[in-house]
């Protein structure tokens, strides 16, 4: 395998070495769940190279990475795709800078906000019915922010979203270079990509982007890769991975993502995932009452997510979710009011799918498809009272969110997953805001955190 982190360090496990060096176990089995794992859990040697000093075999696979994803340079991180989009948003943004933001960035991006000080402008997605959730982005909605606002210093998108749509990242970024904008482009759950014959961001002229291995590859919890344009300034990035992270980063998890990059690379199985999808979704579309999600001439979509709307059957996602863990054993990736989302991979099986089949099958016996979903408002805009950082760290107490109107939000509210905030910090909370939250999209809030100081 041309795996040269994984072959490193199992050289020099079959040295036998005594190790006189962290971590307390010793590279020795000593508890059997990890009898496989705990011998490549290794510190920094001049043996095992050093993830900040780019060095060694670590540095070897990280370029591996890169040429995968047709990129300039590629970073493992150990802290999963939160830890890059902190260190993008604060190597690019600088501190006290402005960022144009997808509504439906994640959560983590608040936090990045708050630790660097970061006024947030937004575009919103159109909402696509009977989803009800996020599409496309306007080019006419984002050049109306840049010219409106000529500090932004980056734009952060989500591509593909949790439900797997896929945004123009060719025109927005010619749009952001057109106004000296970076484009920073959180593909989580985009790792997978080039095995489906996807382009990666950076192919698409993309400045940076994250990808998620522990999403959809076969890599370790937290795994992912940060890949890198020629357009910015890669040691400026790894030196702000190097504060927003451990100075400990995982070789287990290291090693997994040279692992599934060389999988991803040398077998079929995203492809045959594809085309498994692709059946599955056509049985659910005519021989259930729910409704699979496909692409159209509005947008594209990654072609191995699956999300199953329930719109309108009258039933919502939760139910469905509910059903399918207690009657049928099978554990989806999320559901919200109208939908349910299943994260597919190459690591599924022929039966995996038959199961999940017979699962939607039996789900909707005795169901309709002719109820007509209330039109889902748009999210609010936002009123922006105080900075995020200031509400992050103000004083604050929790209530019931049915008294929170007129309040500030101390803490981003995020039903969770997807983990995308329906109120950043230090925005009022509207009564428009109250009705999104407990009786359209999501109604599993019932407290939220606002500023009492600030």
């Amino acid at each position: 395998m041309n795996t040269p982190l994984y072959n490193s360090l199992s050289e020099l496990i079959d040295k036998n070495t005594l190790r006189m060096h962290m971590p307390g176990h010793k590279g020795k089995a000593y508890f059997k769940p990890f009898d496989s794992i705990f011998p490549y859990d290794f510190t920094e040697t001049p043996q095992t190279g050093n993830l900040y000093e780019e060095d060694g075999a670590i540095r070897e696979a990280e370029l591996l990475a890169a040429k995968l994803y047709k990129a300039y340079d590629c970073h493992f991180l150990t802290g999963g795709s939160t830890e890059g989009i902190h260190a993008m948003l604060g190597a690019i943004c600088s501190d006290g800078g402005s960022v144009l933001l997808d509504r439906n960035c994640h959560k983590s991006v608040t936090a990045a906000c708050a630790l660097f000080d970061l006024k947030p402008y937004f575009v919103y997605p159109e909402i696509l019915e009977p989803y009800g959730f996020g599409g496309k982005l306007s080019l006419e909605s984002t050049e109306k922010q840049l010219k409106a606002h000529p500090e932004i210093k980056a734009m952060l998108i989500v591509s593909p979203n949790y439900y797997g749509i896929i945004q123009d990242i060719k025109a927005l970024s010619d749009l952001c270079h057109s106004y000296n904008v970076k484009l920073l482009v959180d593909a989580a759950h985009g790792a997978h990509f080039p095995a489906i014959n996807l382009k990666s961001p950076i192919e698409l002229g993309a400045d940076v982007a994250v990808l998620s291995a522990h999403k959809t590859l076969p890599a370790l919890g937290q795994g992912a890769y940060l890949i890198i344009n020629d357009t910015v300034d890669s040691k400026a990035i790894r030196q702000t991975e190097s504060m927003v992270c451990t100075s400990s980063p995982s070789y287990p998890i290291m090693v997994s993502l040279d692992l599934a990059r060389d999988w991803l690379q040398n077998t079929n199985d995203y492809k045959l995932c594809a085309e498994r999808v692709k059946d599955i979704r056509e049985f659910i579309n005519n021989n259930t009452a729910f409704t699979a999600l496909t692409s159209n001439e509005n947008f594209d979509l990654d072609s191995t997510r699956l999300t199953i709307c329930t719109a309108k059957t009258g039933v919502s996602g939760h139910q469905i979710l509910k059903k399918l863990d207690s009657e049928f054993n099978i554990v989806c990736e999320m559901a919200d009011d109208r939908n349910i989302v299943c994260i597919m991979t190459g690591i599924d099986s022929k039966y995996d799918f038959e199961q999940l089949k017979n699962a939607f099958l039996a789900c909707s016996a005795g169901l309709t498809d002719d109820i007509l979903p209330d039109i889902i408002p748009d999210l609010p805009e936002p009123k922006q009272a105080i900075s995020i950082r200031k509400a992050w760290f103000s004083k604050n107490k929790t209530i019931n969110i049915k008294d929170a109107e007129g309040k500030i939000c101390a803490r981003p509210i995020t039903p969770y997953p997807p983990g995308i905030p329906v109120v950043f910090s230090g925005e009022e909370i509207t009564a428009k805001h109250i009705e999104f939250l407990t009786k359209r999209c999501y109604n599993t809030v019932s407290e939220v955190l606002i500023c009492t100081e600030f």
